[in-house]
Formats: structure tokens, sequence, C-alpha cells
């Protein structure tokens, strides 16, 4: 136990560090809030690697593994093949080539004119709404690591973390975010194997699965059966993971920090390949763990007690950091996006205009402060459930996919088809959620609602709008000198 806290301590005086060197780094508002837009191919690769790799994926998803085997592969791997290749064919170049700070900002570039407004503010307020909530799944991921690695409740783990958190946060705001994301993507690409030869070398191999697993649970084979994670359910999961990423307001802001076009495609190819291979590289790991330990009570400690039981005490220090740290990474990366939704699109926008850039840094940390308070409270209601609260938490992100898929390669796509895509779409997820609809029947059919809606409004409804603007909007979004109008 004392080499643990010897190593965590090593750790928060290395984080302290790097965010103090940030804060330094940190001149103007353009720095601390997207890193000068100077990110390079490495360092991108990096902190979209380390945003995604979360403790609620990780922790919620290993136990969809420990429980079904592959369809945990299924669920917390192979999804993410199409969640990031789709995400790099389509959105990654326009939207660095837009320059814009927001996905909001993006609704205000490409839709003009009467409801624009409106249209602005119900992106800006549901990105918002997930960007507020999402951190404190990953704190509960946390606790549930500290309290079988450490033996802290989680109350103190929330606690505690927060406010560490909180600290590095407002040094450096997204420069901090990155520098973190950096150190967490090294320790991930080491101790992600180690953990795997952990469980695999004590285990006795994949030829032990079939001791603990039926064969229907150690084939790539849809199991459609099963009542929570059936492979409708699967479907359902991977769908909503390809909406949500795409208006997702902390890889937009990454993307956005990209030093050019080429390298955030580029970029995204790569984390598709290596988010895929790490992911599968944890749920093969859970899988052991199911040999080793077939009678935990919780599955989502599998993967903490497989390394509190079997791994030296040195590599448990190690590896416990690697775990804190891929949750703490995460946090600030989300904290970063919800900060600057509303410096960017509320404060910025109808407060306080062409204030100075440390007027808008300032006000920044305090939005910090507030954010910290409130994940306090949703991350003691989640624990347990974890990942069940990051699916529902995340439907009404998803509703954005469309609009923006259809603004970006459809012209005669206007605002109000935009803005009753959004709200259609939006009440019905509500609703659903409300009434406790099946899972496969929220973000798929409120997805086939918005697509439906946006598309016969575009059709039947036509409104004035800015041609010569428009024109620009889709040469400078698909690098063209020139844009053919629709017929």
């Amino acid at each position: 136990m004392i080499e643990k806290y010897l190593f965590i301590g090593i750790f928060a005086l290395t984080l302290v560090g790097i965010a103090i060197l940030s804060a330094r780094k940190a001149k103007n508002y353009q720095e601390y809030n997207l890193a000068g837009r100077r990110l390079g191919f490495s360092r991108l690769v990096a902190t979209l690697g380390a945003a995604e790799f979360n403790t609620a994926t990780l922790i919620g998803g290993a136990s969809v593994a420990y429980s079904y085997g592959f369809v945990g592969l299924w669920y917390t791997s192979l999804i993410f093949i199409f969640v990031f290749g789709i995400y790099a064919l389509t959105v990654a170049r326009p939207y660095r080539r837009l320059e814009i700070n927001t996905i909001a900002e993006f609704f205000e570039r490409r839709f003009t004119g009467k409801n624009s407004e409106l249209t602005r503010g119900v992106a800006s307020f549901v990105t918002l709404t997930f960007t507020w909530i999402a951190p404190s799944t990953y704190l509960a991921g946390l606790a549930v690591i500290t309290s079988v690695l450490l033996g802290v409740s989680p109350l103190t783990t929330v606690v505690v973390l927060t406010i560490f958190v909180l600290i590095l946060a407002l040094a450096g705001g997204f420069l901090t975010a990155v520098s973190i994301d950096v150190v967490a993507y090294v320790l991930i690409l080491i101790f992600v194997p180690v953990m795997f030869y952990i469980g695999y070398s004590n285990s006795g191999g994949f030829g032990a699965f079939s001791s603990v697993y039926e064969a229907e649970f150690l084939s790539l084979e849809p199991v459609w059966d099963l009542e929570s994670f059936g492979f409708a359910a699967i479907l359902t999961w991977g769908l909503q993971n390809i909406l949500l990423y795409v208006a997702a307001p902390w890889y937009g802001q990454r993307i956005f920090s990209a030093k050019t076009e080429k390298i955030a495609y580029r970029a995204m190819l790569a984390n598709t390949v290596l988010i895929t291979v790490l992911y599968g590289t944890v749920v093969l790991t859970t899988m052991f763990s199911r040999v080793l330990l077939p009678e935990l009570d919780a599955a989502e400690e599998a993967l903490p007690t497989l390394v509190n039981e079997f791994a030296p005490p040195i590599l448990q220090g190690l590896i416990l950091v690697t775990l804190l740290l891929v949750g703490i990474s995460t946090m600030v990366a989300i904290w970063n996006s919800a900060v600057s939704i509303v410096i960017n699109d509320f404060v910025r926008r109808y407060f306080a205009r062409n204030k100075s850039d440390n007027y808008y840094i300032w006000a920044s940390r305090v939005v910090f402060v507030i954010l910290g308070a409130s994940t306090l409270f949703f991350a003691l209601t989640f624990i347990g459930s974890i990942l069940l609260a990051l699916t529902y938490v995340s439907v009404f992100t998803a509703m954005l996919a469309f609009p923006i898929l259809a603004g970006l390669y459809w012209k005669r796509f206007n605002t109000t088809a935009a803005l009753a895509s959004l709200v259609v779409s939006c009440l019905y997820v509500s609703v659903a959620l409300i009434l406790s609809f099946p899972y496969h029947l929220i973000s798929p059919v409120g997805f086939v609602i918005s697509v439906v809606v946006g598309t016969i409004v575009a059709l039947v409804h036509t409104e004035e709008r800015d041609e010569e603007a428009l024109d620009e909007f889709f040469a400078l979004a698909h690098g063209e000198s020139k844009v053919k109008t629709d017929a």
C-alpha cells in the first residue's frame, strides 16, 4: 500500500508541474482555449486517444466483457472502427478548415437568416448539457478503481479528485488538458499491454476462456437474446456513438486545434486504429479476470481487482497511476469543452463582448469552479450504473449529427430544416427517456425522426438565403476554390 501512495504522490506532483508550465504558456485566450491551433500529429493523436480512453467506457465496458465475453469486444472495441472512421471521413477536415471554436459556431456559420440564432442556441444548450454531466461518469469510474485498489470510499474519491482536477484545469485550460493527455497516453500505451500480460500469464491463456464462458460468448457471431447487451443494443450503441462523436464538442475542440486539416484527418485515422486495438486489449484482459476471479459481486470491479490480486506491488502502483490518469485526462478534456461552450457561446456572445483575453481566462476559471461542484453531485449518483448513465446523457448530442452532416453536404438544407430537425428529435428522446422506452427505441428512432423531419422541411420550405455566403462556406469547408450550386 505504501508503494501505491508513493506513486500517487509522484504522479500528483508531476501533474501540478505540468499545470504550472501550461499556465505560463497560456498568454492569451486563444492559447487557453485552443492551444493556439498549433497541435501537431503526435500531440493530436495522443490527446484524441486519451480523451476517448476513459474510465466510464473502461470500467463500464469491461463489465460487459466480464459477464458476456466477446460481446464486450463488439460493445467496447469494434464499434470504434466505424465511430472514428466515419468522423475522419466526414467532418475532421471541414471542422479544421472552418476555424471555429465550438460546435455551435458551425451552426452559426452554416445556418443564417431567420431562426439562425435560435438554431445556434439549441446546439449550444445540447452540447453543454452533455459536457456538463459526462465528467461525472468518469469520476464514478475512478471511484470504483480507488475503492478496489486503495480501499478508499467513493465519497472521499470524488471530493479529493474533483478538487485536485479542478486545480489542474484552472491553471492552463486546454493547454493543461493536452499536456496531461500526452502523459496519460504514453502510460496507456505501456500499461494496457502490461495488464493484458498479467491476465494472460496468470489465467493460462486464451484456452482458459472456455472454462467460464459459454460457446456463444466466445464467438464474434451476434448474440441477440441478451436482455441488456444483445446485438440490437450493440448496434444501437454503435449508431449512437457515431452520431455523438460527429457532434462531440470535446473532440471538436481537439480537431479545431490541429495545426492543419491534413494533420486533423490523419490523426483521426490513426486514432481509429489505436483506440480499437487498445479497447480490444482491455476486453481480453477483463475476460482473463473472469477466469481468475469468477465470483465477483460487481462486474465493474473486474479490471482493478485483477491488478490488485495479481500484479506485483510496484506494478500495482504504476497501473493505478495509469488508471487514475485515464479518468483525470478525460475529465479535464470534457470540462475544458464545457467551459469553452459557456464562454464562447454565451458569455462572449451575449454578456461580455470585446473584453480582454485576461477577462475571458478568469471567466473560464469561474465556470470551472461551478462545473466542479456539480460534478461532485452527479458522480455519486452514477456509481453502479456508469455505462448506462453515459449512454443516456449522450442521446441529445447525437441528435445534432444529421443537421451537421446535412449542413456540410447538402446545400439545400436550410436553417428552418436544421431547427425543426433538432427540436423534434430532442423532444422525442426526452419523452422516450421519461417513459423508459427500450434502449433501441431512443436514439435510433430519434435519428430517423431527425432525418425525416429535416429532409421534408428542406424540400418543401424555401427561405431567403445569402447564396454568396453559402458558396463561400462550402468552398471553405471542402477546400475548394469554386462550388457548384444545387439545381
